[in-house]
């Protein structure tokens, strides 16, 4: 399923609510990726979907 960057910056902005524990997994299940997956898996998902990738779209965008 294809997603709008709108749709994208939500769901970004639902994980920065999920909790991560000390070995840098998410504790709870977020879209298809259940408890216990990488933080870094589902950045990966992101950064696949970002037409500059989540640095540059999602964590140092300054542009409203």
């Amino acid at each position: 399923m294809k997603r709008t960057l709108k749709e994208l910056q939500e769901l970004w902005d639902k994980l920065g609510d999920i909790p991560v524990n000390n070995d840098d997994e998410i504790e709870e299940d977020f879209l298809n990726f259940p408890a216990g997956t990488s933080k870094f898996d589902v950045w990966h998902w992101f950064d696949e979907r970002y037409p500059n990738g989540v640095a540059e779209d999602l964590m140092y965008n300054t542009e409203e």
